[in-house]
């Protein structure tokens, strides 16, 4: 399964959008000029492992949505300069989280196991709201997580009384 990454990789970097479409392969070319030439031979090596390049691309689609969903949850509490602090304060835990995303990247790259790459996400998410969490902590800036008031500094926000869940 490692030359067909290689093979969507290719068409793309051709001007071709790779579309999934149901059991069926769209190939789109999006490019500026012409189709190269010789894209004809890897839209055919493409066209001759179909089974398998459609495998590939469900299994694409579903870690993309994972690691959407995610970001999105880290999106949430995330506080600019976390990283910066974390590097400076924390170095181990940095040095921690970039492994996690190296891990995270070269599974996404192999396209391979979902379970994996889900389990991965997960641990990569935990970490990043651990450091989250310790930015805040540090300068006193309230956090709101699921939806409820955690105040690491024990004072209420302007618009809110100690525990009370946020509207």
């Amino acid at each position: 399964m490692n030359a067909i990454p290689k093979l969507i990789h290719t068409v793309q970097s051709m001007g071709y959008k790779v579309i999934l479409n149901g059991d069926k392969i769209k190939l789109k070319f999006v490019g500026k000029d012409n189709p190269p030439k010789e894209a004809s031979t890897t839209i055919n090596e493409i066209k001759g492992n179909k089974a398998t390049v459609i495998e590939y691309l469900k299994t694409m689609n579903e870690m993309e949505a994972i690691f959407k969903d995610t970001v999105s949850e880290i999106a949430q509490v995330y506080r600019e300069d976390t990283f910066s602090y974390i590097m400076l304060v924390f170095p181990r835990m940095y040095d921690k989280t970039q492994e996690l995303e190296q891990r995270m990247n070269k599974m996404w790259d192999e396209g391979k196991d979902i379970k994996a790459f889900q389990e991965i996400v997960k641990q990569w998410e935990e970490m990043n709201k651990r450091c989250i969490k310790l930015y805040c902590t540090k300068n006193g800036i309230d956090t709101i997580v699921d939806d409820v008031y955690n105040p690491p500094n024990g004072k209420p926000g302007p618009n809110q009384g100690l525990g009370k869940e946020v509207v």
